[in-house]
């Protein structure tokens, strides 16, 4: 039994976001900050799991990271038909 329009629209679209520079990065999830680490891949393969749980509870779960010109990027998508973007093997293949 599939769910209906209004259940589908429900679904939360959360997102953690990467910001932070040279050696200081933080991974800020809804009103909260999350540890500080040392560069922007490490805070976003921590940022990467927390957000896969999301996804795979049945949320759309992002992660989006501050680039070199100031602009957030999403670097990580888990969707609702529980597909990740491809960008994620590359983003993990780099940690």
């Amino acid at each position: 039994m599939g769910k209906s329009a209004l259940q589908e629209e429900t679904i939360s679209n959360s997102r953690y976001y990467i910001v932070g520079n040279n050696d200081v990065w933080k991974m800020q999830f809804k009103d909260s900050e999350n540890g500080q680490h040392k560069s922007s891949k490490e805070a976003a393969s921590f940022a990467i799991a927390a957000a896969q749980k999301l996804g795979m509870r049945g949320e759309r779960a992002h992660v989006c990271v501050l680039d070199d010109d100031g602009r957030l990027r999403c670097k990580w998508s888990y969707n609702r038909d529980r597909h990740l973007r491809r960008s994620t093997l590359r983003l993990l293949a780099m940690s």
